[in-house]
């Protein structure tokens, strides 16, 4: 076995030992009804940066950190206050399903958020109104590996947990998974 197929097994493990540990904590003898994550969508905007290289140096990033081509989102129309023109790279997007969301969670949990300067934890409120999504905002994206601390554009990412149902029991779904929520 490679070294990647080895870590693909202890993510899935590390997640399903995770949800499993939901289950019982909750006492769910429903398999459908415990909480489980359904994708992760990572946006990074690239509206503020005028050079097109730039632009395309963050594509690049992007698409080295989650290893799929990532959607470029183009201006629809031009907006004179903004600086902007139809046809411009406005942003970019991934979304992470299956095995690469699970190396994702780990490479976030375990070795990107620990590298952030001054870290305290992330919010436990960041969830919406239903519990649907846990939004993270990362202002360096510098802290993963892939990127760097070397790297020529300073750009942030937006990083969206979408569960597969809206209820509480999220949260207690991402403190298995170790995510180093803030003390309150």
């Amino acid at each position: 076995m490679t070294s990647t197929a080895t870590k693909r097994i202890e993510a899935k493990e590390h997640y399903y030992q995770a949800v499993e540990a939901v289950k019982n904590e909750l006492g769910i003898a429903n398999p459908f009804a415990v909480p489980k994550i359904e994708k992760i969508i990572i946006n990074a905007g690239v509206g503020k940066l005028f050079d097109n290289k730039q632009r395309q140096e963050i594509v690049d990033y992007i698409e080295k950190l989650t290893g799929q081509v990532p959607k470029v989102v183009k201006a629809k129309r031009s907006i004179a206050g903004f600086k902007l023109r139809a046809g411009e790279i406005n942003g970019v997007m991934v979304t992470l399903r299956g095995k690469k969301m699970l190396d994702f969670i780990l490479l976030l949990v375990y070795i990107a958020l620990p590298r952030t300067k001054d870290f305290r934890g992330v919010n436990r409120n960041a969830f919406d109104k239903n519990y649907k999504s846990y939004n993270l905002g990362i202002h360096n994206a510098s802290i993963f590996p892939q990127i760097g601390f070397d790297s020529t554009v300073q750009f942030g990412l937006q990083v969206s947990f979408v569960f597969k149902q809206p209820t509480k029991n999220n949260l207690l779904l991402l403190e298995k998974l170790s995510f180093p929520f803030a003390k309150m």
